[in-house]
């Protein structure tokens, strides 16, 4: 007689085990894994099928923009020597020297979305923040290195700056960045599909974030945007595929995204860069 198939809890337990010793999906939170492993599973695939589907999933939201791996230990040996030189010489700000400036970029480099930001990191943030009010507290959500532009931006290092992204890695490497530089911030590991209550904030950025939300789970951005406790959003879309093609992508993913928004009765202005379009939301 043939057994009975495990009851289905079994079956996502084996699938995320099986996702989780994959060295490329060690560090990614747990929940995400095990979300888009119960969708796949729910599709009637097999344990097999569905963790090479959920593999799939996970590398088109998440681990395509890794563009190379980071020893973070290394890194932050690097940015503590760089620091330490910077505080010794004539200026008294590090995060304003060369050096330091230097070294993150070439850090921020690793990742797809802060490597396209790197040619318009010098005016990207003078022209953001002139259009807001004065921030006292900051949101990153899906942050992958975004929090190593905090330099660039014209913010006094004691304003709260809080990042969430789904590897656990990461997240220890920006909590030891900030201390190195001095910032009030902390980061978080968190699944924003899974929680998506978030710390208030003045302002919140999800950049090029609601894409990789949407082909996880449809519909998720728009209750992730109602549910930011924060006035101000900073919202922003590729204008090309990470291979550098332009298919229009910054038109097909604003149409519904401005469609919620005047449906919300929110306010939205737009700053155009050439690797993605900017949308800073007023949502009072």
């Amino acid at each position: 007689m043939n057994a009975d198939p495990p009851p289905p809890d079994d079956q996502l337990d084996q699938a995320l085990a099986s996702i989780l010793t994959a060295r490329k999906y060690r560090s990614v939170h747990p929940g995400l894994i095990r979300d888009i492993a119960a969708a796949e599973l729910a599709k009637g695939r097999s344990i097999k099928e569905a963790v090479k589907a959920a593999k799939s999933q996970l590398h088109q939201s998440a681990a395509a923009y890794i563009r190379r791996n980071l020893d973070y230990d290394d890194a932050l040996r690097r940015l503590q020597t760089t620091v330490t030189a910077a505080e010794r010489g004539p200026g008294s700000n590090p995060s304003a020297d060369p050096s330091v400036r230097t070294l993150l970029r070439r850090l921020m480099s690793a990742h797809a979305s802060t490597h396209e930001r790197l040619p318009i990191l010098d005016t990207l943030y003078p022209q953001l923040f002139q259009r807001l009010t004065p921030v006292r507290s900051v949101l990153d959500i899906a942050c992958g290195l975004h929090p190593l532009a905090r330099p660039w931006m014209p913010l006094p290092a004691d304003v709260p700056y809080f990042a969430i992204d789904i590897y656990s890695d990461q997240i220890d490497f920006l909590n030891r960045f900030f201390n190195v530089l001095g910032y009030a911030g902390a980061a978080a590991q968190r699944n924003a599909l899974d929680d998506m209550s978030t710390p208030a904030a003045d302002v919140a950025f999800l950049l090029k974030t609601l894409p990789c939300l949407e082909q996880i789970q449809t519909g998720s951005s728009e209750r992730l945007l109602h549910q930011i406790d924060a006035p101000t959003l900073i919202v922003s879309f590729p204008n090309q595929t990470l291979g550098g093609r332009k298919q229009g992508m910054a038109q097909h993913y604003t149409t519904s995204f401005l469609s919620r928004i005047k449906k919300a009765g929110w306010q939205a202005d737009s700053l155009t860069y050439p690797s993605e379009l900017i949308y800073i939301v007023q949502k009072n």
